[in-house]
C-alpha cells in the first residue's frame, strides 16, 4: 500500500510539474512575459534544477522589462488622463518581479541583478494619486450608480498610490454608498396563526440575501432598517397567492394474504387417535392511510422603488404531504408477516400543528426562491 501511495504521489507531482512548465512556456509564447517570469520563479522554488523553468525565466525577464519600459514611454507621451496610474502599476509589477527573483536562489543564478525602480515607482505614485482622485470626483458628479462604482475604484486606487491622500477615505465611503443597490425586503403577509412560521421563512430569505450574496454593491434591508435610508432602489415583495394547510384525505386499501406454509388449524380423530390438522390460512388486511396535505404558491416581485414598475416576477409552488398508516385484519393473523402484524397494532397519529405544516410546504418554495434571487442579483452592476 505504501509503495502505491509513493507511486501515486510521484505521478501527481509529475503532472503538476508538466502543467507548471507548460504554463510558463505558454505565457512566454503568448507574450505574457511578466506572467512567465512569476510562473518560472515559482517553479524554480519547487524544483531548483528545472532546466525548462530556468530557460523560460532567462528569456522572459529581459523581454518583460523592455516591454514595460516601452509601454511607460508611450503612456507618458499620451493624453491619457490616468497615465501616471498606468505607469505606477507597471513599475510596481517590475519591482515585484525583482523581489520574486531576489527571494529565489535558483532564479538569482540566472538573473544576477534584477532591476529595481524604487524612486521611479514612488514618483509615479505621487502623480497617480491626484489624477485618480480627480477622476473619482468627476465620476461622482455624474450621479449614476455605475459612475459611483467607477468612482469607488478610482478612490481605492488613490489610497493605494498614496495612503490617506486628502479625504480619500470619506470619498471611498461616499462612492460605495452611492454605488450600492439598496433593496428593502418586505415582510410576507399571512393570517396571524401562521405568523411565527412566516417570520421564520422571512428570516431564512433575509439571511440568505445578506450572508451568502457576496455582492459588493448590493445591500438588503428590512422594512424597519430601510426607514433610516434617504432612498431605496428596489423592493422585494413576497406574498402567498393561495395556500391551504391541513387538508385531510383518508384512503383504505384491502388485500388478501395466504400463509406460505401450512399451519395447525385444529385436530381430528382418525382410527381412534387424535391428530393435528394442518392447512394454509388466509387473512384480509385493510390498510388505512390518512394524508394531511399542505400546499401554496409564493408570488415574488422585484419592483423599481422610483417608478413602482416590476423588474422581475415569478411564482413558486410548494407542497408537503404528511401521512400516518395503520391497519386491521379479518381472518387468521398467521397469514400475515411481522411487519403487517405490527401495523395492525398501530393507532392513527395526530398530525403536526399547522405552524409546522406551513413551514414544511414552504421548504421546496425556499429552494426555488434561493435560485431565483441568486440568479437575479449575481450580475448586478
Amino acid at each position: 500500500m505504501k509503495t502505491w501511495v509513493r507511486i501515486f504521489t510521484v505521478i501527481l507531482l509529475s503532472i503538476a510539474l508538466f502543467i507548471s512548465c507548460n504554463t510558463g512556456k505558454k505565457a512566454l509564447q503568448q507574450g505574457n512575459y511578466s506572467e512567465a517570469v512569476f510562473t518560472s520563479v515559482q517553479r524554480l522554488r519547487d524544483n531548483p534544477d528545472s532546466k525548462k523553468s530556468g530557460e523560460t525565466l532567462r528569456q522572459a525577464y529581459p523581454l518583460a522589462l523592455s516591454t514595460f519600459k516601452l509601454e511607460i514611454d508611450q503612456l507618458l507621451k499620451s493624453q491619457n488622463a490616468l497615465k501616471y496610474g498606468g505607469v505606477a502599476d507597471k513599475y510596481e509589477t517590475m519591482n515585484r518581479m525583482a523581489d520574486e527573483i531576489q527571494h529565489c536562489p535558483a532564479a538569482l543564478k540566472i538573473i544576477h541583478n534584477p532591476e529595481i525602480f524604487t524612486e521611479e515607482g514612488a514618483a509615479a505614485r505621487q502623480k497617480a494619486a491626484p489624477e485618480a482622485y480627480e477622476a473619482g470626483i468627476n465620476l461622482l458628479k455624474q450621479g449614476t450608480r455605475t459612475s459611483a462604482k467607477n468612482a469607488y475604484y478610482q478612490f481605492v486606487n488613490t489610497d493605494r498610490y498614496v495612503p490617506g491622500y486628502k479625504d480619500v477615505q470619506q470619498k471611498i465611503q461616499q462612492a460605495k454608498i452611492d454605488a450600492t443597490l439598496k433593496v428593502v425586503v418586505e415582510q410576507v403577509p399571512v393570517p396571524g396563526r401562521y405568523k411565527l412560521s412566516s417570520d421564520f421563512f422571512y428570516d431564512q430569505v433575509y439571511s440568505l440575501l445578506n450572508k451568502t450574496s457576496k455582492r459588493e454593491f448590493v445591500e438588503f434591508y428590512s422594512p424597519e432598517a430601510a426607514k433610516k435610508l434617504p432612498y431605496v432602489d428596489e423592493i422585494l415583495m413576497m406574498e402567498f397567492d393561495d395556500f391551504v394547510v391541513g387538508s385531510t384525505y383518508d384512503k383504505d386499501s384491502e388485500k388478501e394474504f395466504t400463509s406460505k406454509d401450512s399451519v395447525k388449524t385444529g385436530s381430528a380423530t382418525i382410527k381412534g387417535q387424535k391428530v393435528d390438522v394442518f392447512d394454509r390460512v388466509k387473512a384480509k388486511l385493510t390498510i388505512h392511510r390518512r394524508e394531511v396535505v399542505s400546499t401554496g404558491v409564493l408570488a415574488v416581485q422585484i419592483v423599481d422603488a422610483r417608478t413602482n414598475k416590476p423588474k422581475a416576477t415569478q411564482k413558486f409552488p410548494g407542497t408537503y404531504t404528511w401521512y400516518t398508516e395503520w391497519a386491521n385484519y379479518n381472518g387468521d393473523g398467521r397469514a400475515l408477516n411481522q411487519q403487517q402484524l405490527e401495523m395492525c397494532k398501530r393507532k392513527p397519529l395526530m398530525p403536526p400543528p399547522p405552524q409546522d405544516l406551513f413551514l414544511d410546504f414552504t421548504k421546496p418554495i425556499y429552494e426555488q426562491l434561493k435560485g431565483f434571487l441568486n440568479n437575479y442579483y449575481k450580475n448586478i452592476e
